[in-house]
């Protein structure tokens, strides 16, 4: 017996051990990969499906343009699409310590002329005009090689194996089945940008036979590991953060509930958003809301909206209200469903309503505050630029805030509108209007745009210019970076997801600097816990690793503002926080590279030394050292893939 024990335990440790040291895919949350992560660190590269048609139109997968859904199976991951009634199917599977499976099927419902199907491979810039090709099938050449004895820069060749090398780093691409390799480059020279298209499927495909084929992909050599300088300016202090915040439109009633406890309980929650259900809570024009609540007469999505404002209010979290569906009666046309034929979303309110649509949202707040307890800060149309579900033009936009806002303030409401509540953030040429009309401003309370797309640097900084611009804070109003990540639930437990959707709070930090990010959600919706039901998984109900990215972020000292903080490397993101006057520090960063040390400099004389912690595949918001500054200086080591904060003060 003892024996077999030993055996077993063994077998058990030799599993454990294997399974750490295998490689890490990297992908986005569409199943383009990123790069292999392995023990030395992150090596990167890109990948997509491209579909080219007969007349050669090219699809490319990316964020939103395709039909995705995506499955975990232990350490498998599939990712099936629909591009143009074309199926495809990539599974994911790692193999060893420095390489990775991919097997692509393809398939089409009837018979279709295509020019080619291909899994394209782009190099990263390190691979230049001095890369290596050594092709199995027919033979090896150079980079410079390629651009001289080929037309357009490209090679195109059956292939069974290539294999890319830099003084540096490698790649091989394995083909399980010969396959057609088309390699092309840009017109620079000196940065040839390369692409490896692998055929799939090429000219006629029958109707319902699946092409398939199967490539290994194997790293090797050098990552970049190269230490990171972040350089701190303490003494430009910015606009105030109070922390992370939270929705909670209640969808899912069997659900919901135990997310919502478990969140707060265990996060410090410093601002929410609730849902005003205003289809629901006025149905009929001819009759007055209010007493028909006063009477009992509630429906009980409404009921239940009221009652989470309640206990929010009474744990001292600012409400946020935010409406969706608009009745029946307040909207021109047939209610819309997805998108209309002129390309748009949503329905625009009806004018000539103006007066009783307004009075109607009134009677909500009015009614919520007198039987409930709960004066709203602030009120919005959800993504009203988009239509989701109410759209609007800019200058209905900026009429609303107006009108409105008066009406607030006459019927003794010190609620103030949100300018924007955009769907992304590249949608801040919607606010222009109201941000600069001098009647608007003094019922705008805040500026919201929501995260889903466009975090480029020139948009954040729009945002926070239009904050300033109207003397009020901004709002992150939904915090997350796929809206349809909803449709393939899974990827929500993936490290890569996790990793990207906190880089990307700290980007909006450092650029935006808003007061909050509303994290969509805090409920059963987009959970950022795992199990219990939620989206059919039965497991026991647990956290996950964006849960502890939400703590751990949310952990900065109320009362911090944001300050600036340089990085000389992009793979490290870095947010720093601080206040003078509190003699309080915080510097947030992501290491999406491989391990490096890491230097941080312009640290203020009066701070001796900062807690670290560290939340990624393996830790959960977990402390790991002390270190103690010397001349304004620290020096730690960041491993790969990782979020780690550092706090001036003592954490409870």
């Amino acid at each position: 017996m003892k024996l077999k024990n030993k055996v077993l335990l063994t077998l058990l440790v030799a599993s454990s051990f294997f399974q750490k040291i295998t490689a890490q895919t990297e992908f986005e949350t569409w199943g383009n990969l990123t790069g292999i992560r392995t023990e030395q660190g992150l090596h990167d590269f890109n990948t997509s499906l491209v579909l080219v048609n007969e007349q050669g139109y090219k699809w490319v997968t990316r964020k939103e343009g395709q039909k995705t859904d995506f499955k975990r199976d232990n350490e498998t991951r599939t990712f099936s699409y629909e591009m143009k009634n074309i199926s495809w199917t990539q599974t994911l599977k790692p193999l060893t310590t420095n390489s990775i499976r991919v097997k692509i099927n393809f398939s089409a419902p009837k018979d279709t002329l295509i020019q080619g199907a291909y899994f394209r491979i782009k190099l990263p810039k390190d691979f230049t005009k001095d890369t290596n090709f050594k092709i199995t099938n027919p033979e090896s050449i150079t980079a410079q090689a390629i651009r001289a004895a080929f037309d357009n820069a490209s090679y195109k060749a059956p292939v069974k194996a290539v294999n890319m090398l830099t003084k540096k780093r490698g790649i091989q691409v394995t083909a399980q089945e010969q396959t057609e390799l088309i390699i092309t480059t840009s017109k620079d020279s000196l940065n040839p940008d390369f692409e490896l298209n692998f055929a799939i499927a090429m000219g006629n495909l029958e109707a319902g036979k699946t092409y398939s084929n199967t490539f290994d992909i194997e790293v090797s050599g050098e990552t970049d590991n190269s230490p990171v300088t972040l350089k701190l300016f303490p003494e430009q202090e910015g606009n105030p953060f109070d922390g992370i915040g939270g929705n909670f439109r209640l969808q899912n009633p069997n659900t919901d509930p135990q997310v919502i406890d478990y969140a707060l309980d265990n996060l410090r929650v410093a601002w929410s958003r609730v849902e005003l259900p205003w289809k629901q809570w006025h149905p009929d024009l001819d009759k007055n809301p209010m007493i028909e609540a006063k009477k009992g007469n509630l429906h009980p999505k409404v009921k239940a909206s009221l009652e989470m404002a309640r206990r929010l209010n009474e744990q001292g979290i600012p409400v946020i209200l935010a409406a969706w569906f608009a009745p029946n009666w307040t909207i021109i046309g047939e209610r819309a469903e997805g998108v209309n034929l002129d390309g748009s979303r949503g329905n625009q309110l009806d004018q000539s309503k103006k007066e009783e649509i307004y009075r109607s949202i009134i009677s909500y707040l009015v009614f919520l505050k007198e039987e409930y307890g709960v004066e709203a800060v602030l009120f919005s149309f959800n993504e009203s630029d988009l239509g989701i579900d109410v759209r609007q033009t800019p200058e209905e936009h900026d009429q609303l805030i107006r009108e409105l806002g008066s009406l607030f303030k006459s019927n003794g409401l010190d609620t103030k509108l949100l300018l924007g509540d955009t769907a992304d953030a590249n949608g801040w040429d919607f606010t222009t209007r109201a941000s600069l009309n001098p009647e608007s401003i003094p019922y705008i309370g805040g500026v919201s745009f929501h995260s889903w797309r466009g975090w480029s640097q020139k948009n954040l900084l729009e945002w926070y210019d239009i904050a300033n611009r109207v003397g009020q804070p901004l709002f992150v109003g939904e915090g997350s970076i796929d809206a349809g990540a909803w449709r393939y639930p899974q990827i929500f437990e993936e490290p890569s997801y996790a990793l990207e959707e906190i880089r990307i709070y700290l980007k909006i930090l450092k650029f935006a600097q808003p007061l909050t990010i509303l994290q969509w959600q805090l409920t059963s919706d987009y959970s950022v816990l795992s199990g219990g039901g939620i989206y059919g998984n039965d497991n026991k109900l647990k956290p996950t690793q964006r849960f502890f990215n939400l703590k751990q972020l949310g952990k900065t000292p109320s009362g911090l503002r944001s300050i600036p903080v340089t990085s000389n490397h992009k793979s490290v993101t870095a947010a720093a926080l601080g206040c003078k006057e509190y003699g309080k520090y915080v510097l947030h960063l992501v290491n999406k590279g491989g391990k490096r040390p890491i230097e941080v400099t312009g640290i203020p004389s009066s701070i001796s030394a900062f807690n670290v912690y560290v939340t990624d595949e393996n830790n959960s918001f977990k402390r790991i050292k002390k270190v103690q500054v010397s001349n304004g200086k620290i020096n730690l080591f960041a491993e790969g893939g990782s979020f780690i904060s550092l706090f001036s003060v003592d954490l409870k």
